[in-house]
């Protein structure tokens, strides 16, 4: 078990690697306030990828934007997504409970861009997302 974690950190530290190239990937994000909230791992760790976030978003080419719990019901609570986009050409990731899926469809790829660009309208700007994700990390 031991093993198959440190493969998944070593994993995600590659791809995060890909932010610190000399011409990184745009990277938009949006999350939801309660992930800001919810407690994983100490309070210190918590603290430590809140401020990592904070210090993501201040790359110009990286924008998180906090979908502010006062917005109540939202397309982003269907479920988690990424999209990845090159020279046009569209393809989507879909959580679901049981596994993750990965398609190219173009009815499916202009779908899940339309719910993305939904959450970015009731999303905080990213100055506004920023310093509530500093303000989080503060009360940790």
């Amino acid at each position: 078990m031991d093993d198959e974690l440190d493969q998944m950190v070593a994993a995600r530290l590659e791809r995060q690697a890909i932010l610190d190239r000399p011409k990184p990937p745009t990277l938009l994000v949006v999350l939801d306030e309660a992930v800001l909230h919810r407690l994983i791992g100490s309070p210190k760790v918590m603290n430590d990828q809140l401020q990592h976030l904070a210090g993501l978003s201040g790359r110009p080419r990286i924008t998180i934007q906090v979908v502010p719990a006062r917005a109540g019901a939202h397309a982003g609570l269907l479920g988690g997504f990424a999209i990845a986009s090159v020279e046009g050409a569209g393809i989507v990731y879909l959580e679901t409970s049981a596994e993750g899926h990965v398609t190219e469809k173009s009815s499916a790829v202009a779908q899940v861009t339309r719910r993305f660009d939904a959450l970015r309208a009731v999303a905080l700007p990213k100055d506004d997302s920023r310093d509530l994700i500093l303000k989080v990390a503060d009360e940790r």
